[in-house]
């Protein structure tokens, strides 16, 4: 009796460790998605970028984002840009770091992006700014960006290592905030943030967002891309009668392309334009004329063509990649 009673004893000992084991377990997980969703819900700071050409000088070009990989502990910057599907870092920026920081470097593998095999991390944590996302994949892009040596390594310079791009806002909300340099990226919105929002329905094609912009009572679909803040919008030289009924350019932009440089032209905006329920200004702004390689993709990606930020510089919007609108704060 007493060997079955210690037997006994022993059996329920073990399942109540194991249940009370599990119960903490579940508690730790609660408490970690609680946490991980606590930090998203924070603002991450972003800083406009300039960019000069010849004389003149454009004080927001780039929007700029501190960001950091777990296992290098040293700080970089990244551009904000949802015309970009992945979030990446550039492999001649990233290289000495991988050099020196082997446990980073290990995690590099080959990883699927869209139906893809590309050279990327896996399972990695980075933050934008002070907000942590864990267990991300993160591109390579190979033989892309600055050269940077050894020796720049050990320099306190913050160096420009990579893009952040819309897979990591897929099924949240995103919030930018324009007036006051910062992004939020949420689960749910409040009450307030709704009343407050004209919300008008959108596609969502890869990550990327395409909106629908009214222009002299047509509606027209635009990519937004924030990575193109120079330009309020890019269309081919043909559609620009759409949008300006002035034949002579009032601008000329060299601007580039993941490297590749370029002039575009710029007419005022003469038509009038609104998002949903939401008139834009358009006094002083100008619609620039793309390349010609770029006729292809706006036909194969069926919009007429790229909306940047300069309608935005002054106001709040509200990607929302659930429900797939745009919105505009009031």
């Amino acid at each position: 009796m007493k060997i079955r009673a210690i037997k006994f004893l022993k059996k329920h000992i073990i399942l109540t460790t194991f249940i009370a084991l599990l119960i903490v377990s579940c508690s730790d997980k609660k408490k970690s998605y609680k946490t991980q969703n606590k930090e998203q819900n924070k603002w991450i700071n972003f800083e406009w970028s300039g960019y000069s050409i010849g004389d003149r000088y454009f004080d927001k070009a780039y929007i700029i984002i501190p960001f950091s990989i777990e296992g290098i502990p040293h700080k970089f910057q990244s551009q904000f840009d949802l015309g970009a599907n992945e979030t990446m870092v550039y492999g001649n920026a990233i290289r000495p770091y991988l050099n020196k920081y082997q446990n980073v470097a290990k995690k590099l593998d080959t990883i699927n992006v869209l139906n893809k095999k590309v050279r990327g991390f896996k399972n990695i944590n980075f933050k934008l700014d002070t907000v942590l996302f864990k267990n991300q994949h993160l591109v390579h892009f190979d033989r892309y960006g600055t050269v940077l040596t050894k020796d720049s390594v050990e320099t306190k310079t913050i160096k420009h290592i990579g893009t952040i791009g819309a897979n990591l806002f897929q099924n949240k909300y995103l919030i930018i905030d324009f007036p006051n340099h910062r992004i939020a990226i949420k689960d749910s919105l409040n009450t307030k943030d709704i009343e407050k929002t004209s919300f008008v329905d959108v596609k969502l094609d890869k990550g990327r967002i395409k909106v629908p912009v009214t222009i002299n009572g047509n509606v027209k679909y635009f990519m937004f891309d924030t990575g193109a803040s120079l330009f309020p919008l890019i269309v081919t030289k043909e559609d620009i009668k759409l949008l300006s009924n002035i034949n002579v350019a009032n601008d000329t932009i060299t601007t580039s392309t993941w490297g590749e440089y370029y002039d575009v032209h710029g007419y005022k905006i003469t038509s009038e334009i609104f998002i949903g329920d939401s008139k834009i200004e358009t006094q002083n702004l100008n619609v620039y004329d793309s390349k010609k390689e770029f006729k292809q993709f706006f036909e194969k990606e069926n919009v007429l063509g790229i909306m940047g930020n300069a309608f935005f510089f002054n106001k709040k919007i509200i990607i929302d990649y659930k429900n797939n609108r745009f919105g505009i704060v009031n």
